[in-house]
C-alpha cells in the first residue's frame, strides 16, 4: 500500500476511534494509573555476538524475570500499576513464527501483571542494544521504512492489547522521543492514528519530544488528541540532573559527586571535594582531569546559585497544570510517566540518604497536588536507579516507600 493511502486510512480510523472511545467512556469506568513503578523485564533485548540480530527467544534469563510473587509484593506495597518497558527492536526485526512468539510473550506478561491485581502500561522503550533500532533510528523521519514498520507495530500491538478487553491496560507510543517537538509532532500524530487503527478505545500514553521533557509536552499541539478520553499526556522529570544523575557515566553529571538536595542544604565545598576526588581516581589524563574539574565546578555553582528546592519543583508542576487547563485537559489525564534519582554509595544511610528521600517526597507530592498520576523509575537495577532493597529482595527501600506514601515491608 502506498504511503498516502496508509496515512489516509489512519486518519479516518483515528477520527472514528475518537467517537467510539467517547461512547465507551460513557459506559465503562475510567482506567486509573495513579501510582506506578517501571519494570524492565522486556527492555534492553540481548543481541548475538555479531550485533546483527537479536537473540531468539528474546527476554530470557534472570535479568528478564517477572515473577508473580514480586508483582504481588508491589501490589501490597501500594502500587496500582506497572509500567512495563518493552524493547521494540525484536518486534521489528523478527517475522513470521518468531514475531508471533514475541507477541505471545508480551501478551502473557501483561496477563501475568493483570492477574496480580495491577494495571499495566506497555511502554515501547527503544534501546541502544542494536544500532538499527535505537530511538534515533526510529525517529529519523516520518517517511522512513523503519518508522513505517513502527507504525504497523503500534497498530498490531494495540489490537493485541485490545483483545484483552481490560481498561487496566494502556499502550505508551514511544518512550522519550529524542527529537525536537516540531519534528516529533507529525510522527506522534501518525503513531496515534496507527494505534487507533488497531484499537478504538485502548488507553494511550503520549509524550512530547526532547526526551519527554515538560517543556516539550507544553509545546505539543493537542488538538488531534484532546477529544479522545482514552488519551493521557505524559512527561518525565529528573531535575535537577546534577543531583539525580550524579556520577552517571552517560550523563552531563558524570563528574559530580556528593551533590546535595536541596541545593543549599550543605556547603558547596562538600561536592567540590568529592567531585575532585572522583576525577583524580579516574583513568582520565592530566589535561582531561583539569577540564573535568572545571566542568564539574561550573555545573555545581550553577546548581547552587539556582537554589533548587521543593519550591522549584512545585512551580514546575504548577506550570504544567496551567498548560493543561489552557488545553482543556483534566488533571487526571496528565501523567508523570517517569522520575527517579540514582543512588550513590554515600546515599546508603544517614543525611545523604535523607536528601534522596526528600527529593522523591517533593516530586511525588508536587504531582499529586496537581492531580497527576505518577510512575517511578525503576524497580530493579537500571543503572543505579533501582528501588528494590536488593536483587534478591522484593521490597522497595523503606525510606523511599515512606516518601511515596506506600507501605514499607509489605512484600513480606
Amino acid at each position: 500500500m502506498k504511503r498516502a493511502s496508509w496515512v489516509g486510512l489512519l486518519a479516518l480510523g483515528a477520527a472514528l476511534a475518537i467517537t467510539a472511545a467517547s461512547r465507551a467512556a460513557a459506559t465503562q469506568p475510567d482506567a486509573r494509573f495513579d501510582r506506578g513503578i517501571a519494570v524492565t523485564a522486556m527492555a534492553w533485548a540481548a543481541v548475538e555476538p555479531d550485533a546483527k540480530a537479536f537473540t531468539f527467544p528474546p527476554f530470557v534469563g534472570p535479568s528478564y524475570a517477572l515473577r508473580p510473587d514480586e508483582l504481588q509484593a508491589l501490589r501490597r506495597t501500594g502500587f496500582d500499576f506497572v509500567r512495563l518497558a518493552v524493547d521494540p527492536g525484536p518486534f521489528l526485526q523478527f517475522h513470521g513464527t518468531r514475531r508471533a512468539a514475541v507477541d505471545r510473550m508480551l501478551a502473557e506478561r501483561v496477563q501475568l501483571i493483570l492477574a496480580s491485581g495491577l494495571g499495566v502500561i506497555v511502554d515501547f522503550h527503544p534501546s541502544d542494544m542494536h544500532p538499527d533500532y535505537t530511538a534515533q533510528a526510529l525517529t529519523a523521519g516520518l517517511q522512513t521504512p523503519l518508522f513505517e514498520s513502527y507504525l504497523q507495530l503500534l497498530c498490531d500491538t494495540a489490537a493485541l492489547l485490545g483483545q484483552l478487553h481490560s481498561k487496566r491496560v494502556a499502550l505508551e507510543l514511544m518512550n522519550e522521543p529524542p527529537i525536537a517537538p516540531g519534528l516529533w509532532q507529525p510522527m506522534l500524530e501518525a503513531a496515534y492514528a496507527a494505534a487507533r487503527a488497531g484499537s478504538s478505545d485502548l488507553p494511550l500514553i503520549l509524550e512530547g519530544g526532547d526526551e519527554a521533557s515538560a517543556a516539550a509536552l507544553m509545546k505539543m499541539k493537542t488538538t488531534p488528541f484532546v477529544a479522545d478520553p482514552a488519551v493521557r499526556f505524559a512527561l518525565h522529570y529528573y531535575d535537577p540532573y546534577q543531583f539525580t544523575h550524579q556520577g552517571a557515566a552517560w550523563n552531563a553529571a558524570r563528574y559530580l559527586a556528593d551533590v546535595p538536595y536541596p541545593a543549599r542544604v550543605r556547603p558547596l565545598d562538600d561536592s567540590l571535594t568529592a567531585s575532585a576526588a572522583m576525577i583524580a581516581a579516574s583513568i582520565l589524563s592530566a589535561p582531561e582531569r583539569s577540564l573535568a574539574y572545571k566542568d564539574a565546578q561550573t555545573r555545581l555553582e550553577v546548581y547552587r546559585a539556582a537554589g533548587f528546592d521543593a519550591g522549584t519543583i512545585a512551580k514546575a508542576f504548577a506550570r504544567i497544570a496551567d498548560w493543561a487547563r489552557s488545553q482543556g485537559i483534566p488533571p487526571d489525564r496528565i501523567m508523570l510517566g517517569e522520575f527517579g534519582a540514582r543512588q550513590t554509595a554515600l546515599q546508603l544511610a544517614g543525611a545523604r540518604a535523607r536528601e534522596r528521600t526528600q527529593w522523591f517526597h517533593d516530586v511525588s507530592r508536587a504531582a499529586e497536588a496537581n492531580g497527576f498520576g505518577w510512575a517511578v523509575w525503576a524497580y530493579r537495577s537500571a543503572g543505579g536507579f533501582g528501588l528494590a532493597r536488593s536483587d534478591s529482595d522484593d521490597d522497595i527501600q523503606p525510606d523511599i516507600a515512606e516518601a511515596l506514601r506506600l507501605k514499607s515491608g509489605a512484600g513480606k
